[in-house]
Order: structure tokens, then C-alpha cells, then sequence
């Protein structure tokens, strides 16, 4: 059983010595050299759009981070610069500080907590390399007292006896894995597995870093549904376009059959499938979980087995904040135009409605307080028995979200 008091004082004997030698002289020594704090603005600066948003004490706490990933990561400027005459300056315990994280790399760890086992200290399990890790972070502690997290970014440093955060810490509550991976293919087509992620958060994170500033967009719940984003897509040689329409309604237009899921096709599932025929290829598309799988379950019946598992699965939340950092417009269904979708006046009026309970509520269970259901309901024009289900349900798919993480 491990001994926390133990690890807690190697911990703050660390972050001292952290904060004299990395603070208050490496960061400006390291910046000065070898154009480091040079290729930090340039890249600072191609981001400036969305930097923007953020207060300038901020921006200057992602720049610290960012230099000290830059310094204490594989391959980094750490092993060159301990070499440097100025460096010998520091004191035996101040080297030997340095000679240890020299051994172990820093590196940027999208993670979700498995346990808290006591004050401060976090097991965390990597969402990329599912390796799990003891964390000491009063930062997390601190973040959690404020707001839920849901999935979490650090710059972890090792001390010994467990893994230490620097810097911001990034928690995320409209953000899961599958966001994070859809966000590193958008980055980049090479970025199609977990290790190749892992390489370019360590080669590239400032656009991972940036994140931040969609973290905090409200999740969409409808009824018992979480509105997500849900493609895949197959070469198909040949379909039975005749056959499928006892399950489907069927539309054409300009080479490309709409295959809407009888039942499951209007709000919020969207259940649907793109056929095309020229390109030979089929997107099935949805809107929630269960209108996806219900989607795969009807090919299935037709003896089309498509993998339940999809292709993209990405929030609405990462999409306007991808699209934002990216500088760029995201389009995940490149026929989804040659339909227009015309939700009934009753859909509608009820989505209207729940867009203005959840502005209203969200607010307040991201922060962990109470909301005024009755005083929300009746700005909303929703019937206060309807508002109690949707805070439940609110509630119910966060704690999915969890337990699937």
C-alpha cells in the first residue's frame, strides 16, 4: 500500500525546487536559445485567432507550458542545455533536479480518472496508450471543486515516486476520446491510430493546448438521447436499392439514393443512409447512439454486415471548435446537401424550446450547483414535469459519459 504523506512531501519538495530552477531561470534561459521562444511566437502567432480568446495571463501560462514541454520532452533541449556553463551555477540537489527529468520525459497525456485514492493524488488512464499512472495534481483537485471534468490534458513530468502536472490544467466536460481522436484526424489524415496521435500531440500540441477554449460548450441532451455526430462509410459494389425501401423511405437526386430509417429518421436520431451510385459508396450517418446502431441493425437484416462501431463519433462541441482552430469549414457528409431536411412545426418547437432550458441550465450543472427548474421551465415554455426529465437525463448520459471513459 503506498504511502501518500511519503510521496506528498516528495511531490512539494519538487514543486520548490520546480519553481526556483524551471520558473524563475530555465524558461528564459531556454527561450533565449537556439530560437526556441522565436518558433514558439511564430507558432503562437498562427493560432492568434483563437488565442484571442483567452485572457493574456493565460496566454502567457500556455506559453510556459509550452516552453517547458519544449525543454523536458524526448529529445528535447533539456540534455543540450545541461551541458551550458550557466547551468553549473545551480546547486548539486538544483543538477541533480534536472539530471532526473532528463531521464524522464515530459509529455502531454490526454487521460480520464480511474481513482482518487487520496487528497490530490489521481489515477489516470491515458485515453491513447491506455497506460495508467498515479498523478499528483492540487490543480485537478482545485479544477474539480469548481466544475466536473470529464477527460483531462496535463503536461505530466515524472519526480520519482509519481507523475507531477505543469502548468494549465486542461478539463474538458463537452469533450470524450472519440472528439480527441476525430480532432487529430481533422489535423491531420496521418493521424489514424493511437500512435501516430500520440506522436503528433508530442511533435505538435499547441492546437491540442487550445482545446481549452471549447471546453466548457454545453453537451446536447434530448430526452434520453446525446446529439453526437455519428458517420461511417464503405465501398459498396452493389446495394439493393429496390429491397431496402420496405425498412427505408427513398429519395434521388443527382446520382445519389437517401435511405431514411423508417421510425428512427426524424428528430433527434436522423437515422440515414447515403448511397452513391457513380462513387460506389455508402455513408450511414445519425444523429444519437441508438439511431446509429438501430441504422447498422437494419442493414444487418438485409444481410449487409457493417461493423457497429463507426468511423466518426464527434460532438457538435468539437466541430465548432475544430472548425474554429483549424480556421476551416468541417463538413463530415459531403451529400448531406443534396437533401434538405425540413423538420416538422411540432420538432421544431420542441427543439427551440429545449435549446433555451438547456442555455439556461447548463450553465449551472457544469459548475456543480442547482438549477431553478421551475424558473427555467417557465422562461423556456417547457411543462415543469417535461424540464425534471430532461435535468435527469442531463445527468444520466454525464454519468455514461463517464462510466464509458
Amino acid at each position: 500500500m503506498k504511502n501518500y504523506d511519503v510521496i506528498r512531501s516528495i511531490c512539494d519538495e519538487n514543486n520548490k525546487i520546480s519553481s526556483k530552477v524551471i520558473d524563475e531561470f530555465l524558461l528564459y534561459y531556454a527561450a533565449s536559445r537556439g530560437n526556441l521562444e522565436r518558433k514558439m511566437q511564430k507558432e503562437f502567432n498562427s493560432y492568434k485567432h483563437v488565442a484571442s480568446e483567452l485572457k493574456n495571463e493565460f496566454v502567457n501560462m500556455f506559453k510556459a507550458q509550452y516552453l517547458a514541454h519544449s525543454i523536458f520532452k524526448k529529445d528535447g533541449s533539456l540534455k543540450r542545455l545541461i551541458k551550458h556553463a550557466e547551468l553549473q551555477r545551480l546547486t548539486n540537489e538544483e543538477m541533480n533536479f534536472l539530471k532526473k527529468h532528463a531521464e524522464y520525459p515530459w509529455r502531454f497525456s490526454f487521460s480520464v480518472i480511474v481513482e482518487n485514492p487520496s487528497k490530490d493524488f489521481y489515477i489516470m488512464e491515458d485515453i491513447f496508450s491506455y497506460e495508467k499512472y498515479l498523478l499528483f495534481s492540487p490543480g485537478v483537485s482545485v479544477t474539480l471543486s469548481e466544475r466536473p471534468g470529464l477527460l483531462w490534458l496535463n503536461l505530466i513530468g515524472y519526480n520519482g515516486a509519481c507523475w507531477q502536472s505543469y502548468g494549465p490544467i486542461g478539463a474538458y466536460n463537452s469533450f470524450d476520446p472519440d472528439d480527441i481522436f476525430f480532432f487529430a484526424t481533422e489535423l491531420s489524415p496521418d493521424n489514424d491510430n493511437e500512435e501516430s496521435i500520440l506522436t503528433d500531440i508530442e511533435n505538435n500540441p499547441l492546437p491540442y493546448m487550445l482545446l481549452i477554449t471549447g471546453s466548457n460548450y454545453p453537451l446536447t441532451v434530448t430526452k434520453e438521447d446525446h446529439i453526437v455526430h455519428i458517420i461511417s462509410e464503405f465501398n459498396v459494389e452493389k446495394l439493393d436499392t429496390k429491397a431496402l425501401r420496405e425498412s427505408f423511405t427513398s429519395e434521388y437526386n443527382s446520382g445519389v439514393y437517401r435511405f431514411t430509417l423508417k421510425d428512427w429518421g426524424e428528430h433527434p436520431h436522423f437515422s440515414t443512409a447515403f448511397f452513391d451510385e457513380k462513387e460506389k459508396k455508402l455513408v450511414l450517418s445519425a444523429m444519437t447512439d441508438r439511431g446509429f446502431d438501430a441504422l447498422v441493425n437494419a442493414f444487418h437484416d438485409y444481410g449487409y454486415t457493417y461493423p457497429k462501431e463507426p468511423f466518426i463519433r464527434t460532438h457538435p462541441s468539437m466541430i465548432v471548435t475544430a472548425a474554429k482552430i483549424m480556421n476551416k469549414e468541417i463538413e463530415l457528409n459531403e451529400y448531406g446537401n443534396l437533401f434538405t431536411i425540413e423538420p416538422s412545426a411540432k420538432d421544431k418547437e420542441f427543439t427551440d424550446k429545449f435549446n433555451v432550458f438547456a442555455g439556461l441550465v447548463l450553465p449551472d450543472i457544469n459548475a456543480g450547483r442547482e438549477p431553478d427548474i421551475e424558473k427555467y421551465a417557465g422562461k423556456a415554455g417547457i411543462d415543469i414535469d417535461v424540464a425534471r426529465d430532461l435535468i435527469r437525463t442531463i445527468r444520466d448520459k454525464t454519468d455514461e459519459m463517464r462510466r464509458r471513459m
